[in-house]
């Protein structure tokens, strides 16, 4: 991913599109939060990363991915969770 936040906002985007399907007619206005979404990519590069070295660094990371996705679904559908 890199240096690159437009990379990271499309793997954001695609990440939470993929993890909560239901999202993806809101996938069209994600751009208004994109430092959100490159924060949530980075996160999941983290986690990712972790996964492999550290129980507690992994639930540390997978606790704050899905509070990310609830935040980000938020913002998508205007608070209206599913």
């Amino acid at each position: 991913m890199g240096h690159d936040p437009a990379k990271a906002f499309r793997y954001g985007v695609a990440s939470l599109l993929m993890r909560r399907p239901h999202l993806r007619c809101h996938a069209k206005i994600a751009h208004w939060w994109s430092e959100e979404f490159v924060d949530y990519a980075v996160a999941i590069r983290a986690r990712d990363r972790f996964s492999a070295d550290s129980d507690d660094r992994l639930r540390e990371y997978e606790t704050l991915c899905y509070e990310l996705e609830d935040e980000l679904e938020g913002y998508l559908t205007g608070g209206e969770q599913h």
